[in-house]
């Protein structure tokens, strides 16, 4: 079973797409910060996670960096209401950029291009 971690600082996020994922068949959990986060993320790798940019300690970017120097081969799905930031996401080090507001289509969708779409 494929582990995603959803951290956005937005609880309503976090508990509708974890809920959504659960209901696929996904491991999941969620952070509200980037410290929350990386504890969680020490304790148990993950294998999918849904990054917000704009979090209370800190950027999203911030947490791309420290998976990308751990050589981590967790796949990042960021997640923006700020489309703009899409190649900048992307050339730092996200799979997939994920436009607020989205829908479970879209998720799915995401999930199809990573291979990991389990219906």
């Amino acid at each position: 079973m494929s582990r995603v971690l959803v951290v956005d600082d937005e609880v309503e996020i976090c508990l509708l797409v974890s809920q959504y994922l659960k209901k696929l068949g996904y491991e999941v959990s969620f952070s509200l910060s980037i410290a929350e986060a990386l504890d969680k993320i020490a304790s148990a790798p993950f294998d999918l996670m849904f990054v917000d940019l704009n979090l209370s300690d800190g950027s999203g970017y911030d947490l791309i960096k420290v998976l990308k120097e751990s050589h981590s081969p967790t796949k990042v799905i960021v997640i923006s209401a700020y489309d703009s930031e899409r190649s900048k996401a992307l050339q730092t080090g996200a799979t997939l950029f994920l436009a607020k507001p989205f829908t479970k289509k879209a998720i799915d969708e995401s999930l199809q291009k990573l291979n990991f779409l389990t219906k």
